[in-house]
């Protein structure tokens, strides 16, 4: 699966990444050229809507599932107008919500791998990760996590907010080799 983020960046102008999000906004055509594409290699596309106008942008594309992000977990409104679809709901949270994938989230970013010790993946369904690295994402996977959400980046070296904290396709990889590896061993 891939997950983009639906956004509105003029709401964003007090962020030093203005400029860059202004840039990396999606329209409702990329949006769709994206699940599209997605469609055509057999990837599932979904997105993170930050206003409840993205659920009815995702309800014409044709989406299985929405993703809630941590930053809009109590906004009510997006909230109901996502439930009101029936679909699947991934959200991230700091704590496990009925009726819901919860991920297990630490809004800092980047996050220290020390926040993991509080995490019960009997109770969460995954793990949204902002460490920098792997060894999160792999301790979570081997704890039970189902769901690891990490940001991507085609190298670190990029000139974007989330370089440092997200995998690279060498990781990713790695990442879904450990993935098998637990699933064998559990």
């Amino acid at each position: 699966m891939a997950k983009f983020q639906l956004f509105d960046a003029s709401k964003e102008r007090d962020s030093p990444w203005f400029d860059w999000l202004t840039t990396h906004e999606l329209t409702f055509d990329q949006a769709k050229m994206l699940f599209d594409y997605g469609q055509e290699i057999g990837m599932e596309v979904f997105f993170s809507v930050f206003e409840a106008k993205y659920v009815r942008w995702c309800e014409r594309i044709g989406v299985k599932r929405y993703k809630i992000a941590f930053s809009e977990r109590f906004e009510q409104r997006l909230q109901e107008a996502v439930l009101r679809t029936g679909k699947r709901v991934i959200i991230s949270s700091g704590y496990p919500q009925k009726g819901l994938d919860t991920l297990f989230c630490i809004p800092d970013y980047p996050a220290s791998i020390d926040n993991l010790r509080g995490a019960d993946f009997l109770h969460f369904s995954g793990f949204s990760d902002h460490t920098i690295g792997l060894d999160a994402a792999k301790i979570a996977l081997a704890r039970g996590a189902k769901i690891i959400e990490k940001h991507f980046v085609m190298e670190h070296g990029m000139d974007v907010p989330d370089a440092p904290w997200s995998m690279a396709p060498d990781e990713l990889a790695e990442l879904v080799r450990w993935e098998k590896v637990c699933r064998e061993a559990i």
